[in-house]
C-alpha cells in the first residue's frame, strides 16, 4: 500500500497494519531507519516514578518542614526560636 507524506511531515498507516502490530492511537514509536527504510518499533514509554513512589515523595516533602519565602521571613523565625 502506497501512502503520501504530508507537508506535516506526517504519513497515515493503514489500520490493518496497526491492528496486526498491536498498536492504537497514543501509542509510542522509535524512528530509525536503515539508510533505505524508514523503521518505527512501537515502544513504551515508562514514568520516572511509579504512582507509590510519587506517593512518598510528595510524603516527604510535607514531612520536611515549613517553607520560607524569603530570608527575612525564616530568620525572624529562628529569633522566636531562640527567645
Amino acid at each position: 500500500m502506497i501512502r503520501r507524506l504530508t507537508e506535516r511531515s506526517s504519513i497515515s498507516i493503514p489500520k490493518e497494519n496497526l491492528e496486526r502490530v498491536g498498536v492504537q492511537p497514543g501509542d509510542y514509536f522509535e524512528v530509525s531507519d536503515d539508510g533505505r527504510r524508514i523503521i518505527l518499533t512501537p515502544k513504551v514509554v515508562d514514568d520516572k516514578f511509579s504512582e507509590k513512589e510519587w506517593e512518598e515523595l510528595a510524603s516527604l516533602a510535607k514531612k520536611a518542614g515549613k517553607k520560607y519565602k524569603t530570608a527575612a521571613s525564616a530568620k525572624k523565625h529562628l529569633e522566636r526560636l531562640s527567645e
